[in-house]
Parts: C-alpha cells; sequence; structure tokens
C-alpha cells in the first residue's frame, strides 16, 4: 500500500511539474508592496514560499517525505534492541520535562498560527514539537514510546499530507484558474486570518514535519546501538 502511494505521489507531482512548467523570463513581476496587497500576509517570505512559489513548497514536502520513507525503510533492515535497561533521569529531569514539552506544543502551535505575520511557520513548527517528543525519550522507557507511536498512526500522516496538498492544489484550478492558487478569501494585512489558505497550509506542513521527524525518531531509538 506505501509503495501505491509512494507512487501516485510521485506520478500526480510530475504531471503537474508538466503542467504549470512555463519558459521565459524567470525574473519576477511582482514588487514587495504589490505583493502585501495582493496576498494581506505581513510575513513577506510566507506570502512567497505559500503562494506564488507554492509549486517549490510543494516540491520540498514531497523530497522530505520521501527520504524520510527511504530512512525508514533501511533502519528497519537493521535488528531491534532487545532487553534494553531504561535508566531513569534524576527527579528533576522528571519533573521538568513534561512541562518543556507543553510549553514547547504551545510553542509549535503559535509558530503555526501566526507563521504568516510573524517568524514562524509550518517548518519550524514540525521541529519544535518533534525536538519537544525526544526530550520525552529521556524520561519513558522505549515500550511506552512504541506505544503510543503505533497507537497514533502518525507514521501514516506523512504519507497522507502530499495528498492534502496535491488536491488543494487542484481545488485551486476551481478558484483561481491556477494550481495552487491561494484561497480567494484574503482577510486584511496584519490580521491573524490575513494570508488566504496560509494557516491551513502553515498546519498541513507542521505535521509534514513534525511526523517525519517523530518517525526517524522512533526508528533511532528502536534500534539504538546497532548505528
Amino acid at each position: 500500500m506505501k509503495k501505491i502511494i509512494v507512487f501516485l505521489l510521485l506520478l500526480i507531482s510530475f504531471l503537474l511539474l508538466l503542467i504549470n512548467l512555463k519558459t521565459g523570463n524567470a525574473i519576477s513581476v511582482y514588487t514587495a508592496e504589490e505583493i502585501k496587497l495582493e496576498n494581506t500576509s505581513k510575513n513577506m517570505v510566507s506570502a512567497i514560499v505559500l503562494d506564488y512559489r507554492m509549486l517549490d513548497t510543494f516540491f520540498e514536502v514531497l523530497v522530505f517525505t520521501l527520504a524520510i520513507t527511504g530512512v525508514s525503510y533501511y533502519l528497519k533492515k537493521l535488528p531491534e534492541v532487545k532487553d534494553f535497561e531504561f535508566e531513569k533521569e534524576s527527579g528533576i529531569v522528571e519533573i521538568i520535562t513534561p512541562i518543556l514539552f507543553q510549553l514547547l506544543a504551545l510553542l509549535a502551535f503559535y509558530a503555526v498560527v501566526t507563521g504568516h505575520v510573524g517568524t514562524g511557520g509550518g517548518f519550524s513548527a514540525g521541529v519544535i514539537l518533534g525536538t519537544a517528543l525526544l526530550g520525552v525519550t529521556f524520561v519513558k522507557p522505549i515500550e511506552d514510546i512504541e506505544r503510543v507511536f503505533k497507537k497514533s498512526k502518525i507514521e501514516k500522516y506523512k504519507y497522507l499530507t502530499p495528498l492534502i496538498i496535491v488536491i488543494y492544489g487542484m481545488l485551486g484550478k476551481i478558484w483561481g484558474g491556477e494550481f495552487f492558487c491561494n484561497f480567494p478569501i484574503l482577510g486584511n494585512y496584519g490580521h491573524l486570518f490575513s494570508g488566504g489558505s496560509a494557516i491551513f497550509l502553515n498546519f498541513l506542513i507542521g505535521i509534514e514535519v513534525f511526523a517525519g521527524t517523530w518517525t526517524i525518531l522512533y526508528k533511532f531509538i528502536k534500534h539504538r546501538g546497532m548505528l
């Protein structure tokens, strides 16, 4: 099933590239003021990455997904650690780690929601949340981590997110006449609900990066001492 999903992602990506491939002058005709008025995102980088260069962003997400898939596949061939003796950290670390995890989770959420009006975005939010979970591994036995990993089925999210982004790109053809066209309801410049689909896309990218980061961390924990 995973191979079919990866093949479909590659096929759709290739077709999208062919459809949107244009030749000619690659210099942007937009000025900073025009981008601000048209996109309404206060963060100019967010406006470019999630709107004007969204096709590039999609391929970045796709490359990240394929990289995570490849690493996961080859790590599965390594023997798993059996009867690993979990050493408890000090009481201070055990108390502080869950608190830090909650604070970092809130910071990741803030980065997703406000990435288009300030610093942040989906990529940084995913890394922050993945790092927060890495801290949890210091105070939790591997059995508990494995139970959460399998129950949440988070590994499957990294395949689902690119498909949702592709569907979003196709919907842009409906409401804007072009693939990956920004959502028409843009909002007011500088406001939280501005930038069209910026929050939605940051959320998807954040999930993708978090799922990929956590998958790699989990694989390394499962095969610790074998690398």
